[in-house]
């Protein structure tokens, strides 16, 4: 084992095993006039000992900033193109998620963690803005593929993200610079100095600058939206006092400020509902429930506005005498990078991360490490909820003369001609909805380790670490999810006028909202009863004792043996989801409110609790045979248990026990065999892994009344990765990477949303006039009732099939003749069930069995070809021409699988030409990637039943070219 104890130590971390491509100009040389292609040396940590990267029986990748340039890779969501069975996607919260063999973070919680582990310089990062920023001043990026636990400090199911970053150089001065100018009109600029300070001790100083305009046209105010504007510094100190004490302590701070996009355009199928049911006439009173704002359909078809009176914002507009139906009837703008919005999007975000790291060798063969941190991360993004204008005016009743109506006049008064002034979206007499998202967040974390490099056969690595993390202050007006619109400010006013007769009480509106006339000025205090919020404070408690022990058996065999014990605390306060309920005088709605009758744990004491105690870890062998074909050999199989900590759902209304506070922790048993070749007299590398994962409690989300609930299925994945590295000829370098994957969901059943009535002609789907969630009831029943309706039967009026969804006809099918009439179904649990013919019901669960996960694409493929021309003209100038193409099957958005969830494949293209003279540092590069402007759909998040069914999708950044100027010290 090798413990750096030279600060000098120089990385030949430029290629990969898994990536392959990046060892050009290492892997030519000539001596004595003879060629010898053999490819250099890869050196990674992932084992926590410096080693090839060919020696370590992991999957693993590893880039350095040279490769990672030669690439293009030029921050997290590129490393798709590089690494098989990765995807990238945004997520509809500010996150993003980032697989690794079908395995990321589909749940949505603030205690939910992540399924691939992110790390910076080995630290556990629960909240980063890794996969915002853009690389620099970096060693190397390492990614893990598989579950860990017993080699960082957190687990994961999935893998592990590590971005090592540079550190001090002792006794050199060193610096570099490199200024990008390209399309989009995009300035980035990037620099480091190394500063000696003595013998025993040097500083390191580096920063990151990228403003661009925006790829995407808000046709509305007409200016360029989702364009960049952020920056990071970093600054490391580090010491090596004697031979046997080193250390270093890092600063890094990031900003951005500027319009990104949370989530790209709304696309949907609308759903104009019906004016007919079974031969008979539908009102339009009962019209209003006949529509879910959109329908299942391909995304491609997509391409419609969402019905308004189907969501709670348009059907409440309705229900104030705002409109009388949807607001959204004009022809939609079908360019994807355009979107209507009132309002560019805000987005800020920062972090503060420090960071410090000591190592002692307590003896020859024993060395002692700790490595701590302290983050400080915020984000704020507030957008058009829709991203669509409306075209239907508010209704104007000024021409009403004053004393005719009271409710004319009361309408007036409140919203003189059609007009509603509310304290953040300003004075509008259009339908207005928009969101914000965001939040802060504190962490520490303190880890130690003891490793041996004994002489004999046996030597261990032993860790223990302990993360603290608490997020969200209900006191920050920017913490939190907040569904706000004008027709719910104005239904509130309506109630408030009249003295609380339409809530029962009289409905605060947000303390800090204090200006009529502007234009979101974002000064939520978040105790507002005239939106949707939804505020989840949460903290955890996490510690861990791990490692791993190593038994040569011989000198070409190996065994290993990793164990973790994991004990996660997590806590949140219940504060209920708050819309339109009214206050005592005095009351706070942001202080946690105590579940009455339930346990401490439970909520009793005002806080959900979970607190899973897990024993993991995994066992392998790995052998270095001495074939006679091959150079270098290296066969391995392992199993190995990946843990994943449960978590608590977000908050509902008080009181409302709509689906479960918590879900489970998930587990995968992995069984992986791989084999690592050195072939053709070094000239080539050909590496295969093979993996079965039994995935259980796999966490996924679907919102439930306006909340994102997880739950817990199982799941299946197998596959087979491929990866080849040749050097043909001098100069020449080829590489392949091939990931196959087959990631199904077993044994689970769903009730889809989009469709609750499982495509069964007798169900009929209807729309809940109390909260606009959707429910089923039997055709046969509603047709019955829309007959009452017609013929006025029963006293029934025109709208009262409103009362369906809330159950005021069950228990009367005998007085509509329907007595022992009955509809089967399946719930969502799997279970037959039975309703009677006026029972409403959540929906027919499909048998989800077999369908495809989320993000696992069954094929992905990556191919590159780069060509150096050194000595040109002999000036010392090299010159490299690099190629490199992507390929990603289709693969889909949700478990449900139906058209609306395909996602169509798509390819990407990257070309390069880089000259290089190592003799003066100077550097030039251009580039072009994404070079067929392919628009790519990466994900659709699927909203709920009050917001319509719309879809939220996320693209991939259009065409980007450009030219590169570097030069080093």
């Amino acid at each position: 084992m090798t413990k750096n104890r030279d600060s000098k130590c120089v990385w030949l971390a430029g290629a990969s095993v898994l990536a392959m491509g990046l060892l050009a100009p290492a892997a030519v040389a000539q001596e004595d006039g003879e060629s010898t292609r053999t490819l250099s040396t890869v050196t990674v940590t992932t084992q926590k000992v410096e080693e090839s990267i060919q020696d370590v029986p992991i999957a693993v990748s590893a880039f350095d900033e040279e490769a990672l340039n030669r690439l293009q890779l030029t921050g997290g969501p590129d490393l798709v193109k590089s690494i098989p069975n990765v995807t990238f996607t945004k997520g509809n919260f500010s996150g993003y998620n980032f697989k690794i063999r079908g395995i990321g973070v589909d749940v949505v919680a603030q205690s939910g963690d992540a399924g691939v582990g992110i790390h910076q310089n080995d630290v556990p990062l629960t909240a980063n803005r890794l996969f915002e920023a853009e690389f620099y001043d970096i060693e190397r990026v390492e990614v893990l593929r598989g579950p860990q636990g017993t080699l960082y400090g957190r687990n994961a199911t999935g893998g592990v993200f590590n971005l090592i970053t540079a550190k001090p150089v002792l006794g050199e001065f060193q610096a570099d610079a490199a200024l990008t100018y390209g399309n989009h009109n995009t300035f980035k600029a990037k620099g480091m100095i190394n500063v000696p300070l003595g013998d025993k001790a040097a500083l390191r100083v580096a920063g990151s600058l990228l403003q661009r305009d925006g790829y995407v046209k808000n046709v509305v105010t007409g200016n360029d939206i989702d364009d960049r504007d952020l920056s990071s510094i970093r600054a490391t100190f580090a010491i090596e006092p004697t031979d046997n004490l080193r250390g270093w302590v890092s600063y890094e701070h990031f900003e951005e400020d500027d319009s990104r996009l949370r989530s790209g355009k709304q696309l949907c199928k609308k759903d104009p509902g019906f004016d007919t049911f079974a031969g008979i006439a539908v009102s339009a009173a009962d019209q209003l429930y006949t529509s879910q704002g959109c329908v299942d359909a391909p995304l491609s078809q997509s391409n419609e506005r969402v019905n308004s009176q189907a969501t709670l914002g348009g059907g409440l507009g309705i229900a104030a005498g705002l409109l009388n139906g949807d607001a959204f009837t004009a022809p939609v703008i079908r360019d994807l990078r355009k979107i209507e919005s009132a309002f560019d999007p805000i987005y800020q975000a920062d972090q503060d991360l420090i960071t410090w790291k000591g190592e002692w060798n307590v003896t020859d063969s024993l060395l002692f490490t700790y490595l701590g941190s302290h983050n400080e991360t915020n984000s704020h993004s507030v957008e058009d909820y829709n991203k669509i204008a409306p075209n239907v005016a508010f209704n104007d009743l000024s021409g009403i003369p004053a004393g005719i109506s009271p409710a004319a006049d009361l309408y007036n008064a409140l919203f003189p001609g059609g007009v509603v002034s509310d304290p953040e979206l300003g004075a509008s007499n259009v339908f207005r909805t928009f969101d914000s998202s965001g939040g802060g967040s504190e962490q520490d974390s303190h880890e130690i380790r003891l490793q041996s490099d004994f002489d004999g056969p046996f030597n261990f690595n032993l860790g223990a670490i302990k993360v603290d993390f608490e997020a969200i202050d209900p006191y920050d007006n920017h913490a939190g999810y907040y569904v706000l619109s004008n027709t719910l400010t104005a239904l509130t006013q309506f109630n408030n006028a009249t003295g609380g007769g339409v809530f029962g009480g009289i409905v605060p509106l947000d303390s800090g909202s204090t200006d009529l006339n502007g234009l979101f000025n974002d000064t939520l205090n978040g105790d507002g009863g005239n939106y949707f919020r939804s505020l989840s404070p949460y903290r955890l408690d996490s510690t861990a004792v791990f490692g791993e022990a190593y038994f040569d058996a011989t000198d070409s065999l190996k065994f290993t043996l990793g164990l973790r014990y994991t004990d996660d605390k997590k806590e949140q306060d219940v504060i209920p989801t708050f819309l339109f309920t009214p206050q005592a005088p005095g009351a706070d709605p942001l202080q946690p409110q105590p579940i009455v009758g339930a346990s401490p744990d439970n909520g009793g004491d005002g806080s959900l609790n979970t607190h899973d105690k897990e024993t993991t870890g995994r066992l392998g062998v790995d052998w270095k045979p001495d074939f006679s074909f091959t150079d270098d050999t290296l066969i391995y199989g392992f199993y190995s248990k990946g843990y994943k900590g449960g978590g608590i759902n977000p908050p509902q209304p008080a009181g409302a026990g709509l689906y479960d506070q918590t879900f489970k922790p998930e587990f995968v048993d992995s069984y992986e065999i791989g084999t690592k070749n050195t072939i053709l007299d070094g000239t080539a590398q050909l590496n295969v892994t093979g993996f079965m994962y039994d995935y259980q409690d796999y966490q996924i989300t679907q919102i439930i009344n306006r909340s994102s609930v997880n739950v817990n299925v199982d799941a299946e994945i197998k596959g087979l990765e491929i990866e080849a590295l040749w050097t043909p000829a001098d100069n020449w370098l080829l590489t392949a990477n091939l990931g196959f994957l087959d990631a199904k969901v077993v044994d689970t059943y769903g009730i889809d949303l989009i469709d609750r009535a499982n495509g069964r002609s007798d169900l009929v789907v209807l729309k809940n006039a109390a909260n606009y969630a959707n429910c089923v009831v039997s055709a046969a029943g509603y047709a019955t009732v829309l007959g009452a309706i017609d013929a006025g039967i029963g006293g029934l009026t025109a709208g009262d099939t409103a009362g369906l969804c809330l159950g005021a006809f069950a228990g009367q099918e005998a007085a509509f003749g329907l007595d022992g009439v009955t509809v089967s179904y399946t719930d969502a649990n799997g279970n037959a069930q039975t309703a009677t013919a006026l029972q409403p019901f959540d929906g027919d669960a499909k048998n989800l069995d077999g369908n495809t996960m989320p993000g696992a694409p069954d094929t992905t493929v990556n191919l590159a070809a780069e060509y150096t021309l050194g000595g040109l003209g002999g000036s010392g100038w090299d010159m490299t021409i690099r190629g490199d193409y992507y390929w990603q099957a289709e693969t889909v958005s949700r478990i449900w699988n139906t058209p609306r969830d395909q996602l169509d494949s798509w390819s990407n293209v990257n070309l390069s030409l880089l000259f290089n003279n190592e003799d003066t540092g100077w550097g030039v590069e251009v580039f072009a990637k994404n070079l067929t402007n392919e628009e790519v759909i990466t994900g659709a998040y699927l909203t709920d039943d009050s917001s319509g069914l719309f879809t939220n999708i996320f693209l991939t950044e259009p065409a980007l070219y450009g030219v590169t100027v570097k030069k080093a010290w």
